[in-house]
């Protein structure tokens, strides 16, 4: 027998009832009941109002277990570590994580329900964020704490530049914030601020090896003259390929480097990231295609690369600080003027 749990319907249950929590902080638990009374366990989500996201699942299984996991207020940047237990259906290991980035967040993360294997116990815990409400209006300048790669989600809309997915192990110093998660001794707000300390400090652990590592590279590497032309040619390829670029590795493989010297290689000759540059280039194009009052919003959009009119919206906004509607609005109020 294969036992079900929807965290779903608890997370609806739980909107629909009358708040037990602080009432900024939405936060919801699925208890596992298995008729036999053989398996036990729960999911607990806590969704701070920071951005944070916090999600903590603990079962004893007798038996298989299938879980539909709720995907509403899910963030774009994932951090899940298993703990106890092999998490079969993302092929996770127990000791080891993973760090991962989601681009329709909107509209629910494809195979949203976890298998877990019966006769094992199980602790995964899985923190992560909602860039662009954790980050506010901060420039993608200002968070180079950041990979490289994770900055390409503050900075675009493209799908193809948005795979990134890295694995590795837990280690001994995470093991022991975990351990402090799972385990808060505290309760009420002081629960709340603690949690989200210890989420914030679990995220710097997995991000720091991976930053550092960067910055090392950065200070040390020296350009040829021919990776210069070559990150030159990329630049060119993105210009005449703008509204329908190449993915990162392709785009490296045309120009004949691998994708991480091509990264490295582009801030430092341009001071920005690949994506960074086309994305300021797609944006000059709109607005200035916008000025020539030829076209409409959508037909723009469809121009520099947005299949839809709203995530455009929301891109030329960061750019320029005004909707591309009121800024073409701009210009119809000053003809009839």
């Amino acid at each position: 027998m294969t036992l079900f749990l929807s965290a779903r319907d608890a997370y609806r249950q739980q909107q629909n009832a009358t708040p037990i929590s602080e009432p900024t902080l939405t936060e919801y638990q699925a208890v596992l009941d298995d008729p036999k009374q053989l398996s036990r366990g729960y999911e607990q989500q806590m969704v701070f109002p920071t951005g944070i996201y916090l999600l903590v699942e603990q079962f004893d299984l007798a038996e298989d277990l299938i879980l539909e996991t709720n995907n509403y207020n899910l963030p774009l940047m994932e951090f899940s570590f298993a703990v106890i237990g092999d998490d079969e259906s993302e092929i996770i290991p127990a000791g080891q994580n993973f760090i991962a980035a989601y681009f329709d967040w909107d509209e629910g993360i494809p195979g949203s329900g976890l298998y877990w294997r019966g006769g094992q116990r199980v602790l995964l815990v899985e923190v992560g964020i909602n860039p662009q409400q954790f980050f506010g209006k901060h420039e993608v300048s200002g968070l180079d704490f950041l990979p490289k790669s994770l900055q390409l989600y503050l900075e675009t809309d493209n799908i193809s530049f948005l795979d990134y997915f890295r694995m590795g192990q837990t280690t001994p110093e995470m093991q022991i914030v975990l351990h402090q998660i799972v385990n808060c001794p505290f309760h009420g707000l002081i629960k709340d601020i603690y949690l989200q300390a210890k989420c914030l400090e679990l995220m710097a652990l997995k991000l720091e090896p991976d930053t550092a590592g960067e910055r090392e590279l950065m200070r040390s590497r020296i350009l040829r003259g021919d990776d210069i032309n070559r990150i030159y040619h990329a630049r060119e390829i993105l210009i005449r390929d703008f509204d329908n670029p190449p993915s990162l590795l392709e785009l490296a493989q045309l120009v004949g480097l691998n994708d991480y010297k091509l990264k490295i290689g582009f801030r430092q000759v341009f001071n920005t990231t690949v994506f960074g540059y086309l994305y300021a280039h797609r944006m000059e194009k709109a607005r200035m295609l916008l000025m020539s009052q030829q076209m409409t919003i959508k037909q723009v959009a469809k121009i520099v690369g947005y299949n839809c009119p709203s995530r455009f919206a929301v891109a030329f906004k960061k750019r320029f600080d005004i909707q591309p509607s009121q800024y073409l609005d701009s210009f119809i109020v000053a003809k009839n003027t």
